[in-house]
């Protein structure tokens, strides 16, 4: 019996292209969702990711039948990493039929029903599974995987599901702490008094929170990235710059969400670049890997929050910025813990 077809560059940037191309999609038909009338399934808004997942198809099919032509059998013809991920074609497609009967049966999701529905959770999933392929591809070659244009693909990849974490819980995507977000001011004693105070409280909980979950994001993408391979500059500036912008731009709508997420993830991506350059951080070498740990999701957050200082102006009183910047630093110092932790003998 012959092994797997080799390695193939063309596949894995075929794949790793029409992630990306899918997951940004998704965020054109969140925008559509929220800002245009929309009361069927066909839409171009769909249009868009069902044909990246037509293209992906072709590209897969033709690879197939290219390699049996070759003389691999049907098991052989897909590269190592690509046999699991070809998978994510029919729950892809599945998925879709799901969605269109769901929009005939149970209408069109409109804002965060949208990001929560059920046959779009399926659909990113399908998705998530398929763009495993260019990732374990440059894993499985990692010694031969040295140069910017060999790991590129796995950037594309990583990108696709950074874009698909950010889709699935896009409701927590931007803290709001611009003064475009702040609660209206009421006199003091009025009848609304309480009831601002209450809104007041909430807003500043839910964005805090938010801003350590999106330091919890990007920092689990870098440390579990590090961990695996030693990527060339600029791969974590283009991975963060890929997966966090097709967010900002679908939900920034008249505020400076695109230009203040573009510049901490610029920022982050820089800063993460360079670490990896001159600590090669990894779990076998813990101090490194817990300054990067730590500078990933605070150089995000600090950006964030002077941009929209610059942009806007902070509604959050400093005591809040400055105690949310230091649990992001908090939250990436105990994902480095945790990727460290190793069990030890009785």
């Amino acid at each position: 019996m012959r092994s797997a077809a080799p390695r193939s560059l063309y596949l894995d940037y075929a794949v790793g292209i029409c992630s990306v191309w899918i997951a940004a999609g998704f965020f054109l038909d969140a925008w559509a969702h929220g800002h245009v009338p929309i009361e069927s399934f066909f839409t171009p808004y769909h249009a868009l990711f069902y044909t990246g997942m037509l293209a992906m198809t072709i590209v897969f099919a033709a690879f197939v039948a290219r390699n049996r032509a070759r003389g691999f059998g049907w098991r052989e013809s897909l590269p190592p990493g690509y046999r699991l991920a070809v998978l994510g074609i029919p729950i892809f497609f599945a998925a879709g039929v799901g969605d269109m009967l769901w929009h005939l049966f149970l209408g069109v999701e409109e804002g965060v029903d949208a990001l929560l529905s059920p046959t779009h959770q399926l659909l990113g999933f399908g998705l998530f599974v398929l763009s495993a392929g260019p990732i374990r591809s440059v894993l499985f070659d990692r010694a031969n995987s040295t140069t910017f244009a060999k790991q590129l693909p796995l950037v594309l990849a990583l990108a696709s599901w950074l874009i698909l974490v950010h889709f699935g819980t896009a409701y927590a995507f931007d803290p709001g702490a611009g003064r475009t977000n702040a609660p209206p001011s009421i006199a003091t004693f009025s009848p609304d008094y309480m009831t601002s105070i209450a809104i007041g409280y909430y807003k500043i909980a839910s964005g805090v929170l938010t801003m350590i979950l999106q330091a919890l994001v990007v920092t689990a993408f870098a440390l579990w990235t590090a961990s695996r391979i030693s990527l060339r500059p600029g791969s974590f500036t283009l991975l963060f710059l890929i997966g966090t912008l097709p967010a900002a731009a679908a939900f920034t709508n008249a505020t400076p969400l695109l230009a203040v997420t573009g510049l901490a993830a610029l920022a982050t991506g820089v800063v993460a670049d360079l670490l990896v350059a001159r600590l090669d951080p990894q779990p076998e070498n813990a101090r490194a890997y817990r300054i990067f740990a730590v500078a990933v999701p605070m150089t995000y957050a600090a950006v964030y929050l002077l941009a929209v200082l610059a942009a806007d102006g902070l509604w959050w009183d400093w005591n809040v910025a400055l105690g949310a910047w230091m649990w992001t630093g908090i939250v990436g110092f105990a994902l480095s813990l945790i990727g460290t932790a190793r069990r030890t003998p009785a």
